[in-house]
């Protein structure tokens, strides 16, 4: 684990125990509470954060229901866990599934633990300038989160390099959520896997995702792409269901 303190309140833990790519966690430490934005793999993986958090009040953010980003939140089970309400109900019929898919990658414990606040549109702490909000895109239950103290947008896995992954086969929704990150004009942008976006990389993958609606044959560079893209493929034109990782019919 990587830690990297990027001003006065706003820490960044980058995981590589994932073999195929690393994983970011972010604290955001504000005067009434602290922010978790998601938990990674385990209660372990979350020693650092929790020694990192002392006495104030804990909030920790669920960006979405995946397994690399929900595991850990057992090491917060007596804290408030948001997340969008799509994401509390498929976290309660898939965190079992998803546990036997992946528990070679969990750190301690992944004790199943819910998130306890949810919303449907937005979440707003005023007090210390946290926006929570709906982003469906990568998948129906991604949520965004905008501190406008630092200006800084977490787009959980929205976005990525150099490749985004499609689990749902709203691309309109989705295209809809990137054209607002911009509206934002953050000075800096985090995602769960990839550091310093820009507005230049939210551009390609709007252009991406028109292209992958039209049905453009697209060339790529590595491997790796064009299995992303493959999948991306097959969830928007066959609307297969991605669970745990692998594309169900």
């Amino acid at each position: 684990m990587k830690l990297k303190k990027l001003n006065k309140s706003t820490y960044i833990f980058t995981y590589d125990n994932i073999k195929e790519y690393s994983t970011n966690v972010f604290l955001i430490k504000k005067k009434n509470r602290v922010y978790v934005i998601d938990t990674f793999c385990g209660t372990k993986s979350m020693e650092p954060i929790t020694n990192e958090i002392g006495d104030k009040e804990i909030c920790v953010i669920n960006t979405h229901f995946h397994w690399d980003h929900i595991f850990g939140n057992s090491a917060f089970k007596d804290a408030i866990i948001i997340s969008h309400k799509k994401c509390r109900k498929i976290l309660e019929e898939s965190w079992d599934s998803q546990l036997k898919e992946n528990e070679r990658y969990v750190l301690g414990s992944a004790e199943k633990c819910i998130p306890n606040l949810t919303f449907k549109s937005e979440i707003m702490f005023e007090e210390d300038g946290i926006e929570i909000f709906y982003s469906p895109g990568h998948t129906e239950d991604s949520i965004s989160i905008f501190d406008h103290e630092s200006r800084i947008l977490y787009v959980g896995d929205n976005l990525e390099k150099p490749i985004v992954y499609v689990e749902n086969s709203d691309i309109d929704a989705y295209m809809s959520t990137l054209k607002k990150y911009i509206e934002y004009d953050a000075d800096k942008i985090f995602a769960g896997h990839t550091l310093n976006l820009t507005t230049e990389d939210i551009l390609d993958t709007i252009n991406y995702l028109e292209a992958l609606k039209r049905g453009d044959k697209l060339e790529f560079d590595t491997e790796h792409e064009r299995k992303v893209h493959s999948d991306n493929v097959n969830m928007v034109f066959t609307k297969g269901e991605i669970t745990n990782g692998k594309l169900k019919d």
